[in-house]
């Protein structure tokens, strides 16, 4: 399949080709061809013992530099996403990557990545004493996991929003030291988009039960541990940083790759010829507990291809962006986060005293 290329104000967009033909946007001395600009792809070392896991993500980046560039940049993926519905993550710290707060802990706590049958281990612990020893409210496994997830504890759930700038907000807000609570140095942030409209699951005969949905793994949910994540919209009611965050879950199975798939997680320049680069599992495993297809910012991605994105915000970057987040879209510490436990934990420092 032939490319054809879109103009944007971002530059020249090119339809994606189908992945089993399409060969790198970047020739073997590191410089663009078919017209395409360099900065839309950054290669990487052909050997794979040079890679570490962040490699992954910053492949296929791109890197926002001011608010003009944040705002550039999004419109850039709006149209390089076509129609799909996007959900968006912002982490404060791009080395953090995509981990759910059951995957850290347990990755803590056993030295290695977990298993998914280790994290199902951990939910099932966690959800029989939420209801045994704690009173039971009722309700279903997720809704169990989303009220534990709020107050903090360790869940696979990883928070999204269906507002890109709340997104943002996260991946640029200012960070306090534990001992003496000064602000931390800003460092460089990052933004996942993950599309969302054929990915959505509702509270029904097999997401709304008692019991885990996801028990019986793969055999019971296609693509759990394969696609991108499920992606769950709770109620409202469920607590105010539901509606204040239009907030969402990432809801999937640790990354496995089955025989042939390995390719899902190749790095630009993966087809050229002779010399398929792919990020190997063990690594995938260390910066993203759910499947992370992502897709180049330089090509149309195609209408059957699952997509992902990710932005990198430079450190420099977040002073003003935050202070136009507050002015533009009244998005600041109290908006974000309304309840009474976010003005707990997060009060005291803001608060001016000499």
């Amino acid at each position: 399949m032939h490319e054809c290329l879109l103009l944007s104000g971002a530059g020249a967009i090119a339809i994606e080709a189908p992945e089993n033909v399409r060969e790198s946007r970047i020739d073997r001395h590191g410089g663009p061809v078919d017209g395409i600009p360099a900065h839309m792809i950054r290669s990487v070392s052909s050997s794979s013992d040079q890679w570490d896991p962040q490699s992954y993500f910053r492949a296929w980046e791109r890197v926002v530099t001011s608010w003009e560039s944040l705002n550039q940049e999004l419109a850039h993926i709006d149209q390089v996403a076509g129609d799909r519905q996007l959900v968006w993550r912002g982490v404060h710290n791009d080395s953090y990557g995509l981990l759910s707060s059951a995957y850290r802990r347990l990755r803590e706590y056993d030295g290695s990545p977990p298993s998914e049958e280790r994290m199902l281990e951990l939910e099932t612990a966690l959800v029989s004493i939420a209801r045994k020893t704690w009173p039971d409210r009722g309700g279903s496994a997720l809704e169990t996991l989303a009220h534990i997830q709020h107050y903090g504890g360790p869940t696979r759930l990883i928070d999204v929003s269906y507002d890109p700038m709340v997104a943002v907000f996260f991946a640029t807000e200012p960070k306090f030291r534990d001992d003496d609570h000064h602000q931390r140095k800003d460092v460089d942030g990052r933004l996942f988009a993950f599309q969302a409209d054929d990915r959505s699951i509702e509270l029904d005969n097999r997401w709304g039960t008692r019991e885990l949905p996801w028990r019986d793994g793969e055999s019971a949910i296609k693509g759990w541990e394969t696609d991108l994540p499920f992606v769950w919209k709770p109620p409202q009611a469920l607590n105010e940083r539901i509606s204040a965050q239009h907030g969402a879950f990432l809801v999937g199975g640790v990354p496995s790759l089955p025989h042939g798939q390995n390719s899902r997680y190749r790095m630009p320049g993966a087809w050229v010829k002779g010399d398929m680069k792919t990020m190997p599992v063990d690594k995938v495993r260390q910066v993203a507990s759910v499947s992370v297809f992502l897709k180049s910012l330089g090509t149309r991605t195609r209408s059957d291809s699952q997509a992902a994105y990710t932005l990198r915000i430079a450190a420099e970057a977040k002073d003003e962006i935050r202070r136009e987040l507050h002015a533009v879209h009244g998005y600041h510490i109290g908006a974000i986060y309304p309840d009474l436990f976010g003005l707990a934990s997060h009060g005291a420092n803001f608060a001016e005293i000499s």
